[in-house]
């Protein structure tokens, strides 16, 4: 019997071994560790995580500018609220006091002064009685009235300063939303990098690095940042070209003799260039064609002027006094900026305020072709308008560029374009 139970012993175990070693088919296949990622979509991953996160703070942003705007505009309604109460409350002492004279019988519309002027002892003198009365009569209107208007004054402000308060504590709780949001997506960017190793982030670095110069070549070879002047060079060596291959017989045939225009005779070979009038010959009218009808084009506001060059170059020359500062979102300076707390302070230093964000920076300034920047332009990308940086010429930028980094001089194509913008004057 010991053998038979060593036998089934030794049987379980390797039945038992067997079944560990064998594969389970049920589970699901484990993504893959970032170790076995490529290069290119590590740096794919950390874009689209760096995006979303200035996307989050440019909404941060644009929440935090609208509640200043709207802490000030509480501010002003609860001011103008304090001085109308103070008022009011001068023309309810007024109004006591006209209530209490005519209590009192003491006011000078009290039936003793409709007296007087009844037993007048003279019509000039009952007149003066009259009109004393009633411009008596008008002053107690006008306290009146002033109570009145003062009250309802106040209601509507009172009104408007509640109104104000509730939507800036609506806006307070959206910033906190977002703020959450943004130190989300910041914390899912640190996760992601604590994952990587140095060779890695090298690679990353690197391989950024190499995208950037490529995107920077193509866009130099494109010609889109030529000047005008330069494009129109370029066309005209283009068509002298064209024209010494047209000579050579290359470029096309002369047209024949019968095609060309001879509708406009000469005026030496008709001899109607002499200064002696001919008769003109009997034309029969022509019927009058019909008038075209005109469309009136549609009014568009006069574009304000641009800011000067001069002031481009201050906002260039404080966009370089920073650089080496740290990115920080949400941060306007000193210390440390974002890419539109950099811009929008540049231009405030150089005496031209712009909005906060780097969307409404796109939206509300006016737009510059891409071969006619100038240093101090701004610079927007992605299309979403959620990046920014300030133009430096010579095809460079300075940005802050992302959490992690320093503002810096950048090529132009670091990012995907999605155009330039140009501040107006004041």
């Amino acid at each position: 019997m010991s053998g038979r139970i060593v036998g089934s012993v030794c049987a379980v175990a390797l039945t038992a071994a067997a079944a560990l070693a064998a594969p389970v088919p049920s589970a699901p296949a484990a993504a893959a560790p970032p170790a076995e990622r490529s290069v290119a979509e590590l740096l794919t991953q950390l874009k689209t995580l760096y995006r979303k996160a200035e996307e989050s703070t440019e909404e941060y942003n644009a929440t935090e500018e609208k509640l200043r705007r709207q802490r000030a505009r509480a501010r002003a309604l609860t001011a103008a609220l304090a001085r109308t109460r103070g008022r009011l409350a001068i023309s309810h002492d007024d109004a006591g006091r006209l209530a209490r004279e005519q209590y009192q019988d003491r006011t000078p519309l009290s039936s003793y002064s409709f007296l007087l002027a009844l037993l007048a002892p003279s019509p000039d003198q009952a007149a003066e009685q009259s009109r004393e009365l009633s411009r008596a009569a008008d002053r107690q209107a006008i306290v009146v009235e002033r109570l009145t208007r003062g009250e309802a004054y106040a209601e509507g402000l009172a009104k408007r300063a509640r109104a104000a308060l509730r939507k800036q504590l609506t806006l307070a709780m959206k910033r906190k939303k977002q703020r959450d949001k943004v130190e989300k997506r910041l914390t899912a960017i640190e996760k992601t990098l604590a994952t990587l190793s140095r060779r890695q982030l090298r690679a990353i670095e690197e391989r950024e690095r190499r995208d950037t110069e490529k995107a920077q070549r193509d866009l130099l070879a494109s010609g889109a940042l030529d000047p005008p002047a330069a494009r129109a060079r370029a066309g005209a060596e283009a068509d002298a070209d064209a024209d010494v291959d047209a000579g050579n017989g290359t470029g096309g045939e002369d047209p024949a003799p019968e095609a060309r225009d001879t509708s406009a005779p000469d005026p030496e070979t008709t001899g109607t260039g002499s200064d002696e009038p001919e008769e003109p010959e009997h034309v029969s009218p022509r019927p009058k064609e019909p008038t075209p009808r005109t469309t009136t084009a549609p009014h568009r506001a006069p574009r304000r002027p641009f800011a000067s060059a001069a002031a481009g170059q201050r906002a260039l020359r404080y966009a370089m006094n920073q650089i080496g500062k740290p990115y920080v979102w949400g941060a306007e300076g000193p210390g440390s900026f974002d890419c539109s707390g950099l811009t929008s302070q540049a231009w405030a230093h150089a005496g031209r305020p712009i909005p906060r964000t780097s969307q409404e920076q796109w939206r509300r300034l006016p737009r510059v072709k891409l071969n006619r920047l100038r240093p101090g332009d701004l610079v927007v990308y992605f299309k979403g308008a959620t990046h920014v940086a300030i133009y430096a010429g010579n095809g460079m930028v300075v940005q802050a560029p992302r959490p992690g980094t320093r503002v810096k001089l950048s090529p132009l194509a670091s990012n995907p374009l999605r155009g330039a913008v140009r501040p107006t004057k004041g």
